[in-house]
């Protein structure tokens, strides 16, 4: 049982200075019973937990006993360095919310949550402060979470030859991912399969917060995560005050509710969970437990989502109101199938003959496969802690069992010789970098043990996946019958033109879906997705909510465009006036043609905003009912759906409408000069990775720690001994936990914040997923570069391409307040750190799980392959990965693909800016077509560049200097990344071949073309 007056305790005692932490305790009434006990405890544990918590090399390096005012402050990874701060303790003013409260782990839970936000409030440096001063990479707040979790997982009785009393690092995961996202028609699906892995991944972070505190959580970082702040704010309604005081009067529901943020309706969380338990039993438990949780949870939603289809369906063919729709419905089949059709109605509306909840489960509980593994911190048959008995060397028995638990996987060993020689102590701390590597090699050993058996599929399968026999009230899935011929098809087809009526706008009455596909598309209201994170009541609150009416709310409350709306998403900013002009052309064509389709295309076009917050806000300002644009208006085909015209029903009257419609789109683009496309053509889809985390955590990719200590503040005695110079100038820095834990948090501010803004606000972007150091975002074709730009920069914190953000230490400062991020330094990977994207821009008539396939190979077997070359003193350097693979993909099928290294990307765009009046695209074709035939690459004599120039001077008399200059420019660079990439890695090495760069040179000039396009509309 986890003591969370340990973990409280602990918690105060490395945050506060020891008179601020005595004074908290004795305010706290939760304490007083236990505080003698909790002193003693504290006394003889305290500096355990605090030496592994900031591992050896903190632990001995002494420092000096001055107390500056202010410290510096050192970067994790990159060591640039800033000031801030000495100390800072919390006004005990801030307690008063919790002092009176008796449950320990609600209080627990507000010094977790809170206590940081509380700091930061005073001082904006506050989450900078280090917890060292001499190696001082780890801000205060983190470390004080560190040992708090360690209090947690290491009981007050440990001793060694007891596993079910030591420390456990714990590894869990489920598994489809890809496939799971991919069985996407709509973007709704798409969505709806992002957003459930982070959901369900959050419902069981959750639980291992009930269980063990979310301090325990190490991967990804609970602290601030808007969908946990959701969870807290349920179990801890009164913990309101707090959330708005620390957030501008705010909380995460209310944000939600008032449009000021969707982040609860944008996935982040990772389905690879990692946590401290403590013991071996422990983490066995956990492991079932949260596989168990996976499985109901998950069971809980789709149960929901069948009953609401039953119930909706029924109460649909039971009212009398709706007998002309089923009349229309039934004379859409062939007149000798009306009597079976009828008595299937019939049937339908009695509860006892549903008979698909065998079928249902059978393919729920096969939808998950979870995964997990354990790996102790240190060898749990020995001490946690050593010192050395022999002047120059420690135990060679503790340091062999330590590293068969976690081996390196790098050059460097644990202990160097540097270490073994300037170390007085080590402690099982060190090893945490590679106790994380080893859960990665172990969940990988378990996965390829899997035995995963699909159910049987008979009858017709969906059309959305191809997998999995598609629902239907009278599917009856019990034994013999599970390898019959399903239902008849019309039986089945009739139940999805039922289900379109049921729920306008969710289907379309020709699709077919499997019970993984329905309870993905409608979780999030009728699964009770929405209203577990206290934001589905808001439907209620609607004074004319009726079943016709949720799928409107439901999009509402997603608040997650459709694909039209994201391609036009930045024409419409830039021409609101162009948009209002169509609307009414389309609108007074509608009413003349289609005059009976007219109030729907008015509540799907003028009621619905594009849900681009950027567009919206220019569309409708002031957020007015009724005013509001939708880019569905630009798609016939999209837009015939919303309508309700079934493309499949064989009826003369819906296939003239359908034909209706499409000349109606063709006719208001024309008139309005919208000629030789649309607005809404063209999408873009980014898949942005960082580059080589895991080496990250296991210390491979990290610096000398010269890089990140303090000299001045080590005492001079430490600087003298045996190898403390080796220590500090050739030995690589270690990811102990805190660091790691320090890590993980930071990096929130980049997925959290920084995304969300770039992307939604800076640009006219949708965030689609973002956690760690995994972005994936949809965007129109007008923002791509300068997104990809802003992106990089704000990975890497270098230079912000729009100036809004200045980078210093690794951090990215406000130049001004901006409304949506927190009023302190915001972190990034510093100088560096390296970012591969896979970017699909693909037409509107492209597939979506075609452009998601493309998508996930873009970035994973094209733009994470690109080679670099090492650091030389004579050659120039370019890192490993860090690529960037475009994939144009054409409405007939063809694609082109064009490769290019992120250093390159900023000179690339500066050749992409011509003059409005300069049409670059026929000399772009034109080199693509010539140069790569001319030229061959050197070190430095820049013949590319240089058969440019001859091309260009041949044809193009009237091109500026300054486009010649900025083109030559670009090409050296390419032309200097070849040649020294396959000097070091082979004359075939990816993306450095002739036929690369004219592939670069076409994908210019497509976007060149199309930037025309709209610049001509």
């Amino acid at each position: 049982m986890v003591s969370f007056y340990q973990k409280l305790y602990a918690l105060i005692h490395t945050a506060e200075s020891p008179t601020n932490a005595t004074a908290i305790c004795h305010q706290l009434h939760c304490l007083q019973p236990h505080l003698q006990d909790l002193h003693h405890w504290w006394q003889n544990q305290g500096q355990l937990l605090q030496d592994i918590g900031s591992a050896s090399d903190r632990v001995n390096l002494h420092p000096t006993t001055d107390t500056p005012p202010t410290l510096i402050s050192k970067h994790p990874i990159s060591g640039q360095s800033q000031s801030v701060p000495a100390s800072l303790d919390l006004r005990l003013s801030s307690l008063n919310p919790i002092l009176a409260e008796s449950d320990i782990q609600k209080v627990f839970c507000w010094f977790w949550r809170f206590y940081p936000e509380l700091l930061a409030s005073q001082d904006a440096n506050a989450l900078l402060i280090p917890a060292h001063k001499i190696l001082p990479d780890c801000p205060h707040p983190s470390y004080t979470s560190t040992i708090s979790a360690l209090a947690g997982a290491i009981p007050h009785n440990w001793q060694p030859g007891y596993p079910n009393h030591h420390p456990y690092l714990f590894l869990f995961t489920f598994s489809p991912v890809q496939e799971f996202i991919k069985a996407s028609r709509k973007f709704l699906d798409f969505w709806a399969g992002s957003y459930l892995l982070h959901y369900l991944s959050a419902k069981l972070c959750w639980q291992i917060a009930q269980d063990y505190g979310a301090d325990a959580v190490i991967t990804p970082s609970l602290w601030s995560q808007e969908i946990i702040d959701a969870f807290i704010l349920h179990q801890y309604p009164d913990f309101a005050t707090t959330f708005a005081q620390v957030q501008q009067g705010t909380t995460p529901v209310s944000r939600f509710l008032s449009q000021q943020s969707t982040s609860l309706s944008t996935a982040g969380f990772p389905n690879v969970i990692t946590a401290i338990v403590p013991g071996k039993s422990a983490a066995e438990a956990l492991g079932k437990r949260l596989s168990h949780h996976l499985t109901e949870t998950w069971l809980a939603i789709a149960h929901r989502v069948r009953e609401d289809i039953k119930q909706q369906v029924i109460a649909f063919l039971q009212d009398p109101a709706s007998q002309d729709q089923q009349t229309k419905i039934i004379e859409e089949f062939p007149p000798s199938d009306r009597p079976a059709c009828q008595r299937d109605l019939e049937k339908w509306q009695h509860p006892s003959c549903w008979e698909w909840n065998k079928l249902w489960d059978a393919q729920i509980h096969h939808t998950w496969e979870p995964y997990w593994t354990a790996v102790p911190l240190g060898h749990p048959d020995h001490p946690l802690i050593i010192t050395k008995t022999n002047p120059h060397h420690f135990d060679p028995n503790w340091k062999h069992q330590q590293n068969a638990i976690a081996p390196s996987r790098g050059h460097q060993s644990i202990p160097t010789p540097a270490e073994e020689q300037a170390y007085d102590t080590l402690n099982a701390g060190t090893w945490w970098g590679n106790g994380q590597s080893r859960l990665g090699q172990l969940i990988q050993s378990v996965k390829n043990t899997r035995t995963w058996q699909i159910p049987t599929a008979p009858g017709e399968r969906s059309t959305l996946s191809g997998q999995f026999s598609a629902v239907h009230p009278h599917f009856h899935y019990h034994q013999k019958l599970r390898e019959g011929a399903g239902v008849a098809a019309g039986s089945m087809r009739l139940f999805w033109r039922v289900m379109a009526q049921v729920y306008p706008g969710l289907f379309n009455g020709s699709e077919k879906l499997n019970a993984l596909e329905l309870t993905k598309r409608m979780a999030w209201i009728y699964g009770g997705v929405a209203e577990s994170l206290g934001i589905g009541e808001s439907l209620t609150e609607n004074s004319e909510t009726s079943p016709s009416s949720l799928p409107q709310d439901s999009e509402h409350l997603i608040r997650f465009p459709n694909l039209t709306s994201i391609a036009a998403a930045r024409f419409a900013h830039t021409h609101p006036d162009k948009i209002r002009h169509y609307w009414r052309v389309l609108r007074g064509l509608i009413q003349h043609q289609l005059s009976a389709h007219e109030k729907t295309f008015c509540q799907r076009t003028r009621n619905r905003p594009f849900h681009v917050p950027k567009t919206d806000n220019q569309l409708n300002p002031h957020h007015q009912n009724g005013q509001n644009f939708n880019g569905v208006m630009f798609s016939s085909k999209w837009l015939a759906e919303d309508l309700g015209l079934n493309p499949t029903s064989p009826g003369s009257d819906t296939a003239n409408s359908l034909e209706t419609l499409r000349q109606i789109v063709d006719t208001a683009h024309q008139q309005v000069g919208l000629t030789n496309g649309s607005p809404g053509d063209w999408w873009v889809m980014i898949l942005a990775d960082g580059d080589g985390m895991g080496k990250y955590v296991s210390g491979r990719k990290l610096k000398p720690y010269n890089d990140y200590i303090i000299p001045d503040y080590i005492e001079p005695a430490s600087q003298t001994v045996a190898g403390f110079h080796d220590l500090l100038h050739h030995t690589q820095k270690r990811m102990g936990p805190a660091t790691h834990i320090g890590l993980n948090r930071a990096l929130l501010d980049f997925s959290n914040r920084l995304v969300p803004y770039l992307t939604e606000k800076r640009f006219c972007g949708k965030v689609v997923y973002s956690g760690g150091d995994d972005v994936m975002a949809v965007l129109p074709l007008e923002d791509l570069p300068e997104f990809v730009q802003s992106l990089r920069a704000a990975w890497c914190g270098g230079n912000d391409p729009k100036a809004e953000f200045k980078s210093q230490g690794g951090y990215w400062h406000c130049q001004t307040p901006i409304p949506e991020l927190p009023h302190r330094p915001l972190f990034t990977m510093g100088e560096g750190a390296t970012m591969s994207m896979g970017i699909v821009i693909a037409h509107k008539t492209v597939p979506l799980p075609t452009v998601l396939e493309n998508l996930w190979s873009a970035e994973k077997d094209r733009a994470k392959q690109l080679k670099g070359t090492p650091k030389s003193d004579h050659d120039p350097h370019f890192p490993d990965k860090d690529g960037l693979c475009f994939r144009v993909i054409y409405g007939g099928g063809n694609m082109l693909e064009a490769l290019m290294k992120g250093d390159l990307l900023n000179s690339w765009w500066a050749v992409m800016q011509p003059d409005q009046e300069t049409d670059l695209s026929p000399l772009l074709y034109r080199l693509a077509e010539t140069l790569p035939k001319r030229a061959y690459l050197t070190a430095s004599d820049r013949l590319l560049s240089q058969a440019a120039l001859v091309i260009i001077n041949r044809r193009d008399e009237t091109l500026s200097e300054r486009i010649k200059t900025n083109l030559c420019h670009w090409l050296d660079e390419w032309e200097q990344w070849a040649f020294y990439t396959q000097k070091y890695v082979g004359a075939n090495a990816l993306g450095t071949q002739p036929h690369d760069l004219a592939n670069v040179l076409r994908f210019s000039a497509f976007w060149v073309d199309k930037m025309r396009q709209r610049n001509q509309w």
